[in-house]
């Protein structure tokens, strides 16, 4: 009879530590993911810190400023959705509406963004030409939309008095770039020889992002 309790006690005990561990074990699985999601998130803001804000009439203040008027004022740097195309645009303080370049001059009351950033010394004007995109392997070009068969990049270009800001057309080969595509006077304007944005990250904080990663492999 007391073997028996004596069994029963151990199994009880047994059973204990199994279930401790258990219980352990998943809070340390919890534990792990919650360190790798805030190191991951951490990082992506780290390595890119630009955003697109949603627009609806006033600038913000970490607004991006992409060109100038014939006055001298400021133009914006903005996104807009027209007709299944998300599309470079350019937004002028005191207006609630974005102007894309398709086919003409379009204005675009809805749907817009506009790109901002904490640090605009990290963003450099590159000049090329519409076949020569693919030489900037360098560089870090900002993406500023998509249409059917190209991807659209942030461009700008000095036409009647103006720094103007539009989009890049690139196609998967430089024979088929079609170049900057930019607005002026309600109308279309296609240059090839122009600006285009890029994005400089910050040496250090791209190397503390590649260390965060492997020490979370490891």
């Amino acid at each position: 009879m007391i073997t028996s309790n004596v069994s029963s006690t151990v199994f009880i005990k047994q059973t204990d530590c199994f279930e401790l561990a258990m219980v352990t074990y998943r809070l340390l699985h919890f534990l792990a993911l919650i360190l790798i999601l805030q190191v991951y998130d951490s990082t992506s803001f780290i390595y890119e810190e630009y955003y697109w804000q949603d627009y609806e009439g006033k600038i913000p203040g970490e607004a991006l400023v992409g060109g100038k008027d014939a006055t001298g004022m400021p133009i914006y740097i903005g996104q807009a959705y027209y007709f299944s195309k998300l599309l470079p645009a350019k937004i002028y303080k005191g207006d609630n509406n974005a102007y894309v370049a398709w086919g003409s001059e379009i204005k675009v009351s809805e749907h817009i963004k506009i790109l901002c950033t904490p640090h605009p010394e990290r963003f450099k004007w590159v000049q090329t030409k519409k076949n020569e995109i693919h030489k900037l392997i360098n560089h870090k070009l900002v993406k500023g939309g998509w249409e059917p068969s190209y991807d659209l990049y942030i461009g700008r270009a000095f036409h009647k008095s103006q720094t103007l800001v539009g989009s890049v057309k690139v196609a998967g080969r430089p024979s088929l770039n079609l170049g900057l595509h930019i607005s002026s006077n309600g109308a279309q304007v296609v240059v090839n020889d122009f600006e285009i944005l890029t994005y400089v990250p910050e040496k250090n904080l791209t190397e503390t992002r590649h260390c965060n990663q492997k020490i979370i492999i490891v």
